[in-house]
């Protein structure tokens, strides 16, 4: 394996703790790499706290590879995002407050009042429904709700989940969806987003 990604994952770990993307040992990471293992983060560890040496690498089977710790419960839905969308290579599960509330509403965010949330998201960020986290049928009904549109979904009750074709496209759509529902609360408040005219949403969609 000439990439390793330890760096880079212990570092947008800092990055999801600082801005408040974690709920105490919330959330986890993982990469996939060229020969279908992955680096994931561990069970039951603040995102502050992680080091390089915390992070473990799992087979197909979950059996652990490197590493000494054990790895996030929710390793079964990073493994149907994989599965089902080949592209893939790196996923994050998050619990930003912001969109994290819209998913506790069981509320799809539409994009079509933000350029850049157009863009980066696609023409909305859809809710999958509930199932208890870290089972199997919740990792099922991901594999079969995921497609190459969508890099952003939220969980309901539960949180959100991003894909990217590498690690830091998918915290750019972690970053993104929070923003974005933040900037959607104050559009409400101030009377609605306004959306684009479909023209306009046509050619950000030729953009992204």
């Amino acid at each position: 394996m000439s990439y390793d990604p330890r760096q880079e994952l212990v570092e947008i770990c800092h990055l999801m703790a600082a801005r408040n993307f974690t709920t105490a040992a919330g959330g986890n990471i993982s990469v996939r790499m060229p020969d279908g293992t992955c680096w994931v983060t561990p069970s039951q560890l603040h995102k502050a706290r992680v080091t390089c040496d915390d992070l473990v690498r799992v087979n197909a089977q979950l059996e652990v590879l490197d590493g000494v710790r054990r790895p996030s419960s929710e390793m079964l839905v990073h493994q149907a995002v994989y599965r089902a969308l080949p592209q893939a290579t790196a996923v994050i599960h998050a619990h930003p407050p912001i969109a994290s509330g819209f998913a506790m509403a069981h509320v799809p965010l539409r994009t079509t009042s933000s350029s850049e949330g157009a863009v980066v998201l696609g023409a909305e960020v859809p809710c999958i429904p509930y199932v208890q986290p870290g089972t199997a049928a919740l990792a099922d009904l991901v594999c079969d709700a995921v497609d190459a549109r969508h890099p952003a979904y939220l969980l309901a009750n539960h949180g959100v989940l991003t894909w990217g074709t590498d690690l830091w496209a998918s915290y750019d759509a972690l970053d993104t969806l929070e923003l974005f529902a933040h900037s959607l609360v104050i559009a409400t408040i101030l009377g609605g987003p306004r959306p684009l005219p479909d023209a306009e949403l046509q050619a950000l969609e030729a953009l992204a």
